[in-house]
């Protein structure tokens, strides 16, 4: 791993409006810029991977830019992450689909005020609360200030509502849908190609190859904390939707604006 990428990797700085021209050069800007066929691509694990094949099937997709997010709450080898990104470029050479050298990017603190900070406020308030909601509007809101430099309307997410069969409080169709209209705010699709798929089995056919789900990726601290303690999912749909409308929302808006300023 180039020791650059590793040093901004562990010492994660506020990294979302401007990003060093080793990791984002002039001309990878201009290409993006000039083109109607690139996308921006969310890469974290299978799904995502997948995500950026379905979206390249579906759409007359010819440039992507992967980007990798760090929060705070991370732990694992990023090199995983990044080997996937050098396995998807080599896979997209042969549908003449250019992948560029990924962008990491990230705000551990814009992460801690969104999902962190009011943790035991809203627990009190709304009667239940999940930091991973926040997350991943976390997740895609800062990729908005990127998809405005590079002037690409198109961010492809690996998110879908249901896991064989199981659901996650940040995938379910509220919380997807809550996504999707704030980056429409900002002008930007968030393309979700692999929103109604169910099957882990669906993903392994599209990425040819058995990759069992939450493996070969980065982990959470916090991972799973929506569980009950006989692992049933437990979640009030009602304070999802008074947290995003009464605080994340709003929030995320200032940040990102902040960022564009």
């Amino acid at each position: 791993m180039d020791r650059r990428l590793l040093e901004l990797l562990v010492n994660k700085p506020d990294l979302v409006g401007s990003f060093p021209e080793w990791m984002l050069p002039t001309e990878t800007i201009a290409e993006m810029r000039e083109s109607d066929h690139g996308a921006i691509a969310e890469i974290a694990g299978r799904d995502s991977i997948a995500a950026v094949l379905a979206a390249c099937e579906a759409r007359d997709i010819r440039l992507i830019l992967p980007t990798v997010a760090y929060t705070g709450s991370e732990y694992g080898n990023w090199s995983g992450t990044l080997d996937k990104i050098e396995s998807l470029r080599e896979r997209l050479r042969n549908r003449n689909v250019k992948v560029f050298d990924a962008v990491v990017l990230g705000s551990p603190t814009f992460w801690w005020k969104l999902c962190g900070r009011y943790t035991t406020h809203f627990a009190n308030k709304f009667g239940f609360y999940s930091p991973c909601v926040g997350c991943h509007l976390y997740f895609h809101a800062i990729r908005i200030p990127l998809a405005k430099k590079v002037q690409c309307p198109t961010v492809i997410g690996g998110e879908r509502e249901s896991h064989d069969e199981k659901l996650k409080v940040n995938q379910i169709k509220i919380s997807l849908d809550y996504y999707c209209s704030f980056m429409r705010k900002f002008g930007i699709e968030l393309f979700l190609p692999i929103r109604y798929m169910k099957s882990g089995k669906e993903i392994e056919s599209i990425i040819h190859e058995e990759w069992k789900e939450g493996e070969q990726q980065l982990a959470c601290v916090l991972g799973k904390n929506y569980l009950d303690v006989d692992g049933s999912v437990s979640f009030q749909e009602e304070a999802i939707i008074q947290y995003m409308d009464e605080f994340a929302l709003p929030l995320a808006e200032s940040e990102v604006g902040k960022y564009l300023e």
